[in-house]
C-alpha cells in the first residue's frame, strides 16, 4: 500500500511539474515575443535618430529684432556660425563662431516623428570683463532635410545672472549641413 501511494505521489507531483514546465515556457515566450517586439520598436526609433547623430555646420539668424528680441548686432538676419554635434545618447554640444561672449551651449535631444526632432539646449553669455550676466536657453524644432541637411525654428529664454526670467521667446531660424 505505501509503495502505491508513493508511486501515485511521485506521478502526480510528476504530472504538476510536467504542466508548470509548459504553463512557464508558454508564458515565457509570450513574455520574450513582447520584449523583442519593444526591444525592436526601441531600436527602430533609436536608427531613426542616428540620422541626427553626428556634427552638423549651422547658420543661425535673427529674422526679427525689437526691445524685447535683441538681434545680435542689432540687425535681422545677421548669419551666426555655430558647430553642434548630436550623441547617441541624446545629449548635444555646441558652439558659436559669433561671439566671444558667449560660451559652450549643453543640452539634449529626441526623436519626435519621421524626419522630425527636437533640441533643448543652453549656455551662459558674459560682459566683456568675462561676468557671466545671463544664461539662453534655446528650444529647437528640426526638420531633417534629407540625410546632410536640416531646417530648424527655435525659440529662446534669457535669464539673468541670478537666474530671475527675461522677457523673451523670439524666433531663430537656423540651417545645418552635416560636416
Amino acid at each position: 500500500m505505501k509503495t502505491r501511494i508513493l508511486k501515485l505521489t511521485s506521478v502526480i507531483a510528476l504530472a504538476v511539474i510536467a504542466a508548470l514546465t509548459v504553463t512557464f515556457s508558454f508564458a515565457s515566450g509570450q513574455k520574450v515575443e513582447e520584449i523583442q517586439s519593444q526591444s525592436s520598436d526601441s531600436s527602430n526609433a533609436r536608427k531613426r535618430g542616428q540620422k541626427l547623430v553626428g556634427t552638423w555646420d549651422v547658420t543661425l539668424r535673427f529674422p526679427v529684432c525689437s526691445a524685447t528680441c535683441p538681434c545680435p548686432g542689432g540687425t535681422p538676419n545677421i548669419p551666426i556660425p555655430a558647430l553642434q554635434t548630436y550623441s547617441n545618447d541624446g545629449t548635444m554640444v555646441e558652439v558659436s563662431g559669433g561671439t566671444l561672449f558667449r560660451g559652450p551651449a549643453l543640452g539634449s535631444w529626441e526623436h519626435t516623428t519621421d524626419q522630425q526632432y527636437s533640441a533643448r539646449y543652453a549656455f551662459f553669455i558674459f560682459n566683456s570683463a568675462g561676468a557671466r550676466i545671463l544664461k539662453e536657453v534655446v528650444t529647437s524644432q528640426i526638420d531633417l532635410q534629407g540625410r546632410d541637411a536640416f531646417e530648424a525654428t527655435a525659440t529662446f529664454d534669457l535669464f539673468a545672472a541670478d537666474g530671475t526670467p527675461i522677457p523673451s521667446g523670439c524666433q531663430i531660424n537656423i540651417t545645418g549641413t552635416r560636416f
